[in-house]
């Protein structure tokens, strides 16, 4: 298993930084193009929602991905410096039709093998995603 580990700023130009270091890694493992499409995804929306709504935006706050990949499967770790985003995520309500937000639970569960939602002793939100590569989901 290889793993990398990577911390960000909340910031627009992070967010391009992070994409451009996780499709890196992808390449370089030669991940199949479909696992990868979905990986990108839901990390990236992972990541959108670390940056937004558990760091507010805030650039002195941080975010911590961590890649790990092997024959089976890749995974993800996202955890953010904020609070109460697991209370957010089992309060939230399933979006309207032309809501313009609040599906990106959704899509992440969709999309992953596995994802769970746990909290950091700081109250950070930790959210692990895994994509499996031997067994792939039909979509």
């Amino acid at each position: 298993m290889t793993t990398y580990t990577f911390h960000y700023q909340s910031s627009a130009a992070s967010e391009e930084m992070m994409l451009d270091h996780l499709t890196t890694v992808l390449e370089n493992h030669r991940i199949p193009e479909e696992a990868a499409g979905r990986f990108v995804l839901i990390v990236s929306e992972a990541f959108t929602n670390a940056m937004v709504h558990g760091n507010r935006s805030d650039s002195h706050k941080t975010i911590k991905l961590t890649i790990c990949v092997n024959d089976e499967h890749l995974t993800a770790d996202i955890i953010d410096e904020g609070h109460g985003g697991l209370e957010q995520i089992r309060n939230r309500r399933p979006p309207t039709l032309l809501s313009e937000g609040g599906r990106g639970v959704d899509l992440m569960e969709h999309y992953a093998s596995g994802v769970a939602f746990t909290e950091t002793a700081d109250g950070g939100l930790h959210v692990s995603v895994r994509v499996d590569l031997k067994t792939e989901k039909t979509r």
